[in-house]
């Protein structure tokens, strides 16, 4: 079996065991239980099925130069430049092109989520300093004088957590200090990173199972924040928050991670009464040491042999 079969193979393999992965992972519950460790598989699961995508699309075009792909393409060009006869067929052309087609789609994607988020947060960042004052008291948060209770963070250079008058009066003390640190978590360890190429995915590609996953590591975001919210000033304040919003708050403006946003703002509540415990660190090492081989293995295929 030569070197290219071998490649077209493997891209095969780890795109069908990402695909399997992924699906598995919409149905399972125990990521609850570790969910910094399970959006890390999402990147890493979603990275794989990516890469290896791409892999397989190239691999069939550039098969008979027993390359990596990234070397194998410079081939490619040359022959397709110097005209070497046979060099390349109708095939391996059509691959090659489908390959490099669906890569510039997702850096056009990407790219043009970025630009569209980041104009929307820059109007809402200039809305705040119009209308909103600074909180003297805590890590001074922007507060907006309106009825709605809501709070949320909103990325950017100027990057600020916002809450209203309405959940300023709705809220106890201790509820209302969980809720800004769980809006600091979103803050300090750049979910909006995390989400942002799921998020851009999904609204250039508006199907059910994109929408699933997407609004999976969504969840799975707010339980990373909800975890370090109830640590500092315990669940129960985080709960009754959460209840509160989820009776009295409003939809978050665009391109911001709120405290309640969406519909399973219940599912949240149950796992904080629950307590469930979190999963062994070697389990969750495993995890995500399985996770990166699965990412890391079509991606080295592009590089090697060169």
């Amino acid at each position: 079996m030569t070197a290219g079969v071998v490649y077209l193979w493997h891209h095969a393999f780890v795109l069908a065991l990402a695909v399997g992965a992924g699906a598995a992972m919409l149905r399972a519950r125990w990521l609850y239980r570790c969910p910094h460790v399970a959006v890390a598989l999402w990147q890493a699961v979603a990275l794989g099925a990516v890469a290896a995508t791409l892999g397989l699309l190239l691999s069939v075009g550039l098969m008979p130069y027993q390359r990596g792909l990234v070397p194998a393409l410079g081939l490619f060009a040359a022959d397709l430049a110097d005209g070497v006869p046979g060099q390349p067929d109708v095939l391996r052309a059509g691959g090659v092109a489908a390959g490099l087609l669906l890569a510039a789609w997702i850096v056009t994607v990407q790219i043009n989520s970025a630009w569209q988020v980041r104009r929307q947060r820059a109007r809402h960042q200039m809305l705040l300093r119009l209308v909103g004052r600074t909180d003297p008291d805590g890590d001074r948060p922007v507060v907006l004088d309106h009825p709605v209770a809501t709070a949320y963070y909103l990325p950017g250079r100027e990057g600020c957590v916002v809450v209203s008058s309405g959940a300023l009066a709705a809220l106890t003390p201790g509820q209302l200090e969980a809720v800004l640190a769980h809006e600091r978590t979103h803050a300090r360890q750049r979910h909006h990173l995390a989400l942002a190429p799921f998020q851009a995915l999904r609204a250039a590609l508006p199907v059910a199972t994109v929408r699933r996953v997407v609004a999976s590591i969504e969840l799975l975001v707010e339980m990373c924040a909800d975890d370090h919210a109830a640590r500092r000033h315990g669940a129960s304040a985080l709960v009754d928050a959460l209840s509160r919003f989820r009776s009295l708050g409003d939809r978050p403006p665009p391109g911001a991670l709120a405290v309640v946003s969406g519909s399973a703002t219940e599912l949240r509540i149950q796992r904080l009464e629950r307590a469930l415990p979190p999963l062994h660190p070697l389990l969750c090492a495993a995890l995500v040491s399985a996770a990166l081989v699965v990412a890391a293995t079509p991606l080295s295929l592009f590089v090697l042999p060169v």
